[in-house]
């Protein structure tokens, strides 16, 4: 299938964000909106693309877009899969679209996909002001450091169809 995987974490952007920005500023693809840096992408009434915050930080669309822009342009991938939970459907909509219209993308030499699955759960506990452990089942939040590794997911879901099948 001729597959490579490049893995580097997010901060392997960091020093590509602000000349990214910059650049996208001086072209006119990005605009400023209350203080923040902006790319309209999508409808009108649609929400923009966030480049830059008001106080001068950066976020996940332009980390994406950076990553994006690396992946295309230094790795001449000429397919890109996202794999996340459906709530992330908005983000890369806006993402595929504003490196298109960044100039990061050709859509003709590379397929955008984003492979999308339903909300990950995991069961948390906490104690009540009465002293009683809460269950409770919350989204799971990988930037926490508090999800459930991957393998650990799959040995559990494993294990519980073991013991259903042992119990019939």
């Amino acid at each position: 299938m001729d597959i490579k995987l490049t893995e580097v974490g997010e901060s392997f952007y960091n020093p590509l964000l602000a000349p990214m920005v910059k650049e996208l500023t001086e072209k006119k693809i990005a605009e400023e909106s209350e203080g923040a840096l902006i790319i309209r992408v999508g409808k009108k009434k649609s929400p923009p693309m966030m480049i830059r915050k008001s106080n001068g930080g950066f976020g996940y669309h332009t980390t994406d877009l950076a990553a994006m822009r690396y992946r295309t342009g230094d790795l001449k991938a000429n397919r890109i899969v996202y794999v996340t939970d459906v709530g992330q459907q908005l983000h890369f909509k806006q993402v595929f679209e504003g490196a298109e219209k960044c100039g990061f993308v050709d859509r003709k030499i590379t397929e955008l996909n984003h492979m999308m699955f339903g909300i990950m759960l995991q069961e948390t506990e906490s104690i009540d002001d009465k002293g009683n452990v809460v269950k409770k089942a919350e989204k799971i939040k990988t930037r926490e450091g508090k999800s459930v590794k991957l393998l650990e997911l799959l040995d559990e879901a494993v294990d519980r169809q073991y013991k259903i099948f042992k119990d019939r």
